[in-house]
């Protein structure tokens, strides 16, 4: 018996949910956590360290997105550069990471599971991750397709993790047919006990870039700093880290190479209200002095960084201990790994 038109209708439905994701505006996460995982302790300093991978496919290609061509690394290429990842996180020692762009299965990195890998090579015994870009085949660029996406960002953390919660941020403008194979930028949230007090929260994220002025961070910022505001009226100890693609205050993008002007054609850097607001390792006078040892994203051929995309930015009970970036570690990504070390103050 054929199907009449809204057995057709439905069918069509199900294999478009099935093949793209729709993610809902707040959806909790797995966490896997090993039974001896313990609260944060207050005694000592904590550190995290923050860092935007380009998806463990090294610095040896310019890539379609970025001055090049080219679409998917060799197996043994994303190997080589998750052993360089693991090596850092191993010489930094963090007690939580925060990873952006991290690939989970998806063909341009030879359907190696990232996330699972550097579970197992660094031993932390808590882990989450949640999708930004996932489908099933992308038809683009044209020279090779993409195929099948899975993105991630992930969390590894050597304490307790509770709850993890994935909020989704404002898309792109642009048409529903690129909206279906495009990034779904989020926020991850991750409640961590804390002994004899209230939860840690941090936040990881990963906003939008190419967005060329129409808006889609400073919304994505706003939305960010909505839920920032919900944690920071709890009391509980807070921070935010990852890759907000916008530039340093007080930064020019008339410097950067004439073909990025319209990247950041913003007057104002997008960041700027969370910086105002909350608490910023780096300051405003370090900002203005020293602009280039905050610098963190490198352009493919160059090793020195020439720009500030990633941030950590904290809350009212996060005192800062230590902040830096990790310069010497500039052949693994094109973005440079953060490390922020801070103590929690006494619950109220």
């Amino acid at each position: 018996m054929a199907l009449g038109a809204v057995g057709v209708g439905a069918l069509g439905f199900g294999l478009v949910r099935m093949l793209f994701f729709f993610p809902s505006e707040r959806m909790r996460v797995p966490v896997t956590c090993r039974a001896d995982a313990t609260p944060i302790p207050t005694d000592r300093p904590t550190t995290v360290l923050v860092w935007n991978i380009q998806f463990g496919a090294g610095r040896s290609q310019g890539f379609f997105y970025d001055y090049g061509d080219a679409v998917s690394v060799p197996a043994e290429v994303v190997q080589e550069t998750l052993q360089n990842i693991a090596a850092v996180i191993r010489e930094v020692d963090p007690d939580v990471v925060l990873l952006q762009e991290v690939d989970r299965n998806s063909r341009r990195t030879a359907r190696i599971d990232e996330h699972a890998w550097l579970v197992e090579e660094t031993g932390y015994p808590c882990n989450a991750s949640t999708p930004y870009f996932r489908a099933a085949y992308v038809p683009h660029p044209p020279q090779e397709h993409l195929g099948r996406m899975d993105m991630h960002l992930s969390v590894l953390s050597r304490y307790r993790i509770d709850d993890v919660v994935r909020h989704q941020l404002p898309l792109l403008q642009e048409s529903p047919a690129r909206r279906l194979f495009n990034l779904k930028r989020a926020l991850l949230e991750v409640r961590m006990p804390v002994a004899g007090g209230l939860p840690l929260v941090l936040f990881n994220t990963h906003l939008s870039a190419f967005a060329r002025g129409d808006g889609t961070v400073d919304r994505q910022v706003a939305m960010v700093g909505e839920h920032l505001a919900r944690v920071e009226t709890e009391r509980s100890p807070w921070l935010i880290g990852g890759d907000f693609n916008a530039l340093a205050p007080g930064d020019d993008p008339k410097r950067l190479d004439p073909s990025e002007h319209a990247l950041y054609p913003e007057a104002i850097t997008p960041v700027q209200p969370l910086l105002d607001r909350y608490g910023d390792p780096v300051g405003v006078d370090r900002w203005r002095d020293e602009p280039e040892a905050w610098r963190t994203f490198l352009r493919y051929g160059e090793d020195v960084p020439d720009r500030t995309l990633d941030y950590v930015i904290h809350g009212t009970r996060v005192q800062p201990v230590a902040y830096r970036v990790l310069h010497e570690h500039n052949t693994i990504s094109d973005h440079l790994p953060l490390v922020y070390t801070f103590q929690i103050t006494p619950s109220p």
